[in-house]
């Protein structure tokens, strides 16, 4: 960098001193020419004096003719006549002579006088080039001054310049070390979590053993409980099966034959005709069975409330889970009642005892929702791990187990079998899976907001969702596009608990706000066909009856409302 510098300094120098004896030789050729033309002037000085003199000799020979012709007339041109003669010719011949060399000098004076008058005008022609060279001059000192001053301004940035990489430098070596020191902790970090997830890994599996054996000596024990209750029913022919529940015995009363067949056109409820407590601080989840005979409620307790759907008195109170109840569900042939639960783990149990069937373990999160398929030979949980297992019913053990990436609200089964499900996520997308290979099959985000709820229609091929947006979405399950968008002025679902329902003949779509109001619409049209304002606290849950002639709204606050 110096000996460019250094460089550029001895060019703009040898630049000036070219200029400047260019300059020297532009005044040196101007001084010869002035010097010539002195010289030229002394010239004309001189042959104007030889004029002037050889002017006056002339008047003075022509004085002296007169003289020397007055002198012979009176003479009377006589006897010295020849050597008058003589002298006058001698006379005229000088005159003569003289008046030849006044003439060329008058010529070469005026030959003079031309050449004074045109290296007078080529002095000035050079005096003016001067001015202009001396100008320009001028202006390129300046412009050497201010490209000296730039110069001097470049360099001094340059120093800045390089002070700065200088320390930029250094800091990029002390950056460099650091990251050094942190590759080397990373690395250590990632050795003691490869050492901690094989420990976690090992307790993982040990404590699903333990669980498992667990759920096995349960299993074994209600299958003793089943082997004396059959003795015992043996021994008591007429007797029926009772439960006890609070100190009381409830017999158990079979659904009327060819209930489960019993539908026709969903009806749009109207008000209130009936009102159950679910006698526990907070509802969570609701479920009716396919018979329409029994309704379960979950919620804050860890226990299952069943209660008769058409009188709303108590039929069972199923307890085994160690914490809140997220989700109920009732298989379709109304004889296994499943449950979600806040302790990591999904349970069973039988209806036609009320006794605990099977645990299902394996979850490290809470479960949030769990489903039957339709014959309950397979049942689907999701839980806060973000996977979602499928499970064989009898055996109680995982068969597939299906991570969603995101977190979930609910999920939906799109067929009978549960090849396919629908799941709602909190990135506002819903996602379709295929549950045996464990794949993504599409994928579409469809509200501004998270997706509260997903509600497959009977046949499958629609798929009704809620979102926290305050829009209700009806979705073509094959391609995730939008049919029909239901909203309502009010309607603000609430966050935690916000599901949405279809009519089972598919004409209506139901969901409750967080004010307590309850909202139906009809799905082909989109709009909303009433508002009942009913409930004290957020709706958490609705469904219609298998006839669709009843409706089950729950609250939060412990109650669910029968409607008509």
């Amino acid at each position: 960098m110096a000996q460019s510098r250094g460089a550029t300094a001895a060019g703009w120098e040898t630049r000036i001193l070219a200029q400047l004896e260019q300059r020297e030789l532009r005044v040196a050729t101007v001084a010869k020419v002035i010097q010539s033309y002195s010289r030229l002037a002394g010239k004309v000085g001189e042959f104007a004096s030889h004029s002037r003199d050889a002017e006056a000799r002339s008047r003075e020979m022509q004085g002296e003719h007169e003289r020397l012709l007055e002198s012979y007339e009176r003479s009377g041109g006589g006897g010295s006549s020849g050597g008058s003669t003589r002298g006058m010719s001698l006379a005229q011949q000088r005159i003569a002579d003289l008046e030849r060399d006044i003439e060329a000098m008058k010529e070469e004076r005026t030959v003079l006088y031309r050449t004074q008058g045109t290296n007078a005008q080529r002095l000035l022609d050079l005096s003016d080039k001067m001015r202009e060279t001396d100008e320009r001059l001028r202006q390129q000192e300046l412009e050497i001054m201010d490209s000296h001053e730039a110069l001097r301004r470049s360099n001094s940035k340059i120093d800045d310049l390089r002070a700065a990489l200088k320390e930029k430098d250094g800091t990029v070596q002390i950056l460099q070390d650091e990251m050094s020191a942190l590759q080397l902790e990373i690395v250590q970090i990632e050795d003691r979590c490869r050492k901690l997830q094989a420990e976690n890994d090992d307790l993982v599996k040990r404590w699903l053993q333990k669980m498992n054996s667990e759920a096995e000596k349960v299993n074994e024990v209600t299958q003793e409980l089943e082997l004396i209750k059959r003795k015992s029913e043996a021994l008591s022919p007429r007797m029926g099966p009772a439960v006890f529940e609070d100190d009381q015995f409830f017999a158990v009363h079979s659904p009327p034959a060819g209930a489960n067949a019993i539908h026709g056109a969903s009806l749009v409820p109207r008000s209130a005709v009936g009102k159950i407590d679910a006698r526990m601080e907070e509802v969570h989840s609701i479920a009716i069975s396919g018979s329409g005979a029994l309704l379960a409620v979950g919620g804050q307790s860890t226990t299952v409330k069943v209660f008769d759907a058409e009188t709303g008195e108590s039929v069972f109170s199923l307890s085994g889970c160690l914490k809140a109840v997220n989700h109920v569900e009732i298989s379709t042939d109304s004889t296994l009642l499943l449950a979600a639960s806040s302790d990591h783990t999904a349970r069973i149990w039988k209806l036609d005892t009320g006794r605990h069937w099977k645990s299902l373990t394996g979850h490290i999160g809470s479960v949030m929702v769990a489903k039957f398929n339709h014959d309950a030979s397979r049942v689907f949980t999701y839980s806060q791990d973000r996977t979602i297992k499928v499970w064989d019913t009898q055996r109680g053990l995982c068969v597939k187990t299906l991570f969603t990436v995101s977190s979930c609200h609910d999920f939906a089964l799109l067929d009978s079998a549960g090849a396919r499900i629908a799941t709602a996520h909190v990135d506002n997308s819903v996602r379709v899976w295929d549950t045996a290979s464990g794949k993504r099959l599409r994928e579409a985000s469809v509200h501004k907001e998270q997706v509260m709820s997903v509600w497959a229609s009977c046949t499958g091929s629609r798929i009704l969702t809620n979102s926290y947006d305050g829009t209700l979405k009806l979705v073509d399950a094959s391609t995730l596009d939008v049919v029909a968008v239901m909203s309502a002025p009010g309607y603000r679902p609430s966050r935690n608990w916000a599901r949405a329902s279809l009519s089972p003949d598919g004409r209506f779509a139901m969901a409750g706000s967080i004010d307590g109001r309850l909202f139906v619409w009809d799905v082909n049209s989109g709009d909303l066909v009433r508002t009942l304002d009913i409930h004290k606290s957020a709706v958490c849950d609705a469904l219609w009856h298998p006839t669709g002639m009843r409706v089950y709204s729950a609250e939060k606050s412990r109650y669910i409302l029968i409607l008509h």
